[in-house]
């Protein structure tokens, strides 16, 4: 669904990972770039899903900020996120972040709850029946992370911000938290997400780029 400039993608990273498929929608500078080893195919798949959401033809090489972040100044906004079998991407006007997590459990969550989040978003935690906490651990942590990236900050940031609970995000932002099943994505964006905002419908995983 787009909404105010957001686009937003998710798949499964081993159904885009093929090389016919990376060398249908990435440039060959682009896909020389691609590391070598486990976290081949993930890079591979994330980038080929942000070529297929743009639909603007085979993706160019892509810039880093000083904190990593992939950007190119002929491209709209966008942030990626991998996690475990699963990838993301979010499209925008103006500067992006999300953040994809698979609700799962999580040892010594409520350590980590402490060590990353504010005093009040803990006690919150806490205070929740037993069934709701790791639920509401990942909805905090995605929300975290869409903030940071969306500023361009990294995870070793976590602890430094001081989100309200009611919004989860800065006054100055909007933050739109989206389920796929298992999967939990949160976006965070400088315009406001429109009710029901959804990743578009399956993006085509078999035809090239269309030319333009």
């Amino acid at each position: 669904m787009v909404a105010n400039g957001y686009r937003l993608a998710f798949a499964e990273a081993a159904c885009l990972a093929s090389e016919e498929l990376a060398t249908r929608w990435l440039t060959p500078e682009l896909l020389q770039q691609a590391p070598a080893g486990r976290r081949r195919n993930d890079w591979i798949a994330a980038r080929v899903l942000l070529a297929q959401l743009l639909d603007n033809g085979p993706l160019p090489c892509l810039e880093k900020t000083a904190q990593g972040k992939p950007w190119h100044p002929a491209l709209p906004a966008f942030n990626i996120s991998n996690s475990g079998s699963g990838v993301a991407v979010l499209v925008g006007d103006g500067n992006v972040g999300c953040d994809l997590e698979q609700i799962r459990p999580r040892a010594r969550f409520m350590a980590i709850a402490r060590h990353s989040f504010a005093a009040h978003l803990c006690e919150w935690l806490a205070a929740l029946p037993q069934c709701e906490q790791i639920p509401q651990f990942w909805r905090l942590w995605t929300a975290h992370e869409a903030v940071l990236k969306q500023r361009g900050g990294t995870v070793w940031q976590m602890s430094q911000l001081d989100l309200p609970l009611h919004t989860l995000c800065p006054p100055d932002r909007y933050l739109q938290h989206v389920t796929v099943g298992d999967w939990l994505i949160a976006c965070c964006g400088e315009q406001p997400f429109a009710p029901g905002f959804t990743p578009v419908p399956s993006v085509a995983a078999v035809s090239g780029p269309h030319q333009r």
